[in-house]
């Protein structure tokens, strides 16, 4: 079952899935569209499923891509300031979501334990609901920046 937080390849590179939301009457997932471009494809293989990318917003760092399996749903909600996690099928850090706007949270990530290649994409949670895709991160300032769930709920 294919659900927030797997990990997926793309050509030689990967990233995570973000969500999985309602789409064109089934489902999709969500991921940054940054993967896709750096790895000059738009197919994905997650959960042992082959997918292929159908849409990327021009003014969003998002690729949305038809799920035609079993997946689960992921509750969106809109980021509030103060504690979050970062969580994917690998690994869960504490962080905090020092700013928002409607489009875009600042996080606060973990000296020393910082995300690293591969967790693009890790869904940003509180209270049990994802409110952001880490997108990037600065190692000097321990500092990220997540798109927020509002941009996705705007897409789809």
């Amino acid at each position: 079952m294919i659900q927030s937080g797997d990990l997926f390849i793309a050509g030689r590179s990967g990233g995570v899935v973000g969500a999985v939301v309602p789409w064109r009457g089934a489902f999709a997932g969500v991921a940054p569209a940054h993967i896709f471009h750096a790895a000059g494809t738009d197919n994905l293989r997650v959960g042992g499923l082959a997918c292929k990318v159908s849409y990327m917003p021009n003014d969003a760092d998002l690729a949305f891509f038809p799920i035609s399996g079993a997946c689960r749903l992921t509750p969106l909600a809109r980021p509030k300031l103060g504690e979050a996690e970062l969580a994917n099928s690998q690994r869960r850090l504490r962080c905090r979501i020092s700013d928002t706007s409607w489009s875009i949270a600042y996080v606060v990530l973990p000296l020393g334990n910082l995300p690293g290649p591969g967790d693009s994409g890790s869904p940003l949670v509180q209270d049990g609901r994802v409110v952001g895709l880490l997108l990037s991160l600065n190692m000097h300032t321990c500092k990220g920046i997540a798109v927020s769930a509002e941009m996705i709920m705007r897409e789809i």
